[in-house]
């Protein structure tokens, strides 16, 4: 007999935390599987919803039928570059945590980033994460992968239809890749490919017919919070106070950068962060200029981050920003 471990023992080991719980749904989940629609506020936990009950159905369950019939690989979509960093980063951890790290591959799909395609493709049989762009997982799936050669093509196209659970997140920034998605996910159903393959989409707000297209007809099965997700944790999160508040500053562009840096340290609650998001990168850097000049007399530690930055300067500072 199989003995590995529950669902909250794995989830304490790869959140590094003897006292994590997750939350009801994210219980029901490891339970029942992944559904097609996953619809909880933002900040309840959907990463990890994503991810964990997958990773224990594949590895922990008691089952065998249960560990067999689960998708051998986990393909996360995502629609921005910031969000595949931040999500492989985390994924990464928890794998290491959980010491299962040699047995789950994680790879990276993201324009300007070095792939270990024959890591993957050689050995497709092996447990594995990916986490990528939408243009770089959706092209493939339509056998036009996006940095590709066209030898690889078919390749990647027939190993990324087959025995694959895909989520995809925050669907309400993927434009057109959201329908696309949807008849993929259809067209698999209806020609039968080598393996199952299953969808999740996750977002707050998303409605069963926005993933309703011509071939895939009708979602199967939607979690949200139950009553016993709005107590606890859970709930002093959602729950808490958030105060939106409009504040008077110099409308001039030469005035604009130190009336917003004022207004910056003025709120800053020392040993706490504070995030400022700027619609240029030409503004946040008149700003940062001008927060600079005020934290020579004493002011916060300043750090800015925009688009413009080379991948290793970049890494660096995310790595600050932790």
């Amino acid at each position: 007999m199989y003995v590995g471990r529950t669902f909250v023992e794995l989830f304490r080991a790869a959140l590094n935390d003897a006292d994590a719980r997750p939350y009801p749904y994210q219980e029901r989940l490891a339970a029942e599987g992944l559904p097609e629609l996953l619809r909880v506020p933002t900040g309840a936990g959907k990463t990890a919803a994503g991810v964990l009950p997958w990773l224990w159905r594949r590895l922990e369950h008691p089952e065998a039928a249960v560990r067999v019939g689960e998708a051998r690989w986990l393909v996360f979509v995502l629609p921005l570059r910031s969000l595949v960093e931040q999500t492989a980063a985390v994924v990464r951890e928890w794998t290491a945590n959980a010491g299962v790290a040699e047995t789950v591959g994680v790879h990276v799909f993201m324009g300007g980033e070095d792939r270990d395609d024959d890591a993957w493709r050689m050995d497709p049989s092996r447990t594995a994460v990916f986490i990528g762009t939408q243009d770089m997982l959706l092209s493939r799936l339509l056998m036009r992968g996006y940095g590709e050669s066209r030898a690889q093509w078919p390749v990647s196209f027939g190993l990324l239809h087959s025995g694959v659970q895909f989520v995809f997140d925050e669907t309400q920034l993927m434009g057109p890749g959201l329908p696309t998605s949807a008849q993929l996910q259809g067209l698999r159903e209806k020609m039968h490919t080598g393996a199952p393959s299953r969808s999740m989409w996750m977002s707050a707000t998303l409605a069963p017919q926005e993933v309703c297209t011509p071939d895939h007809r009708e979602v199967r099965g939607v979690v949200e919070l139950g009553e016993q997700d709005r107590v606890g944790g859970l709930a002093v999160r959602l729950n808490a106070v958030r105060r939106v508040e409009r504040v008077q500053v110099p409308e001039s562009a030469a005035a604009y950068p130190r009336g917003v840096a004022e207004v910056l340290v003025a709120r800053h609650v020392p040993g706490m962060r504070t995030i400022a998001v700027f619609n240029t990168v030409e503004r946040a850097l008149a700003v940062q200029a001008a927060l600079a000049k005020l934290a020579r007399r004493g002011g916060p530690e300043v750090l800015l981050l925009h688009s413009r930055f080379r991948p290793p300067e970049r890494e660096r500072l995310m790595d600050e920003l932790k």
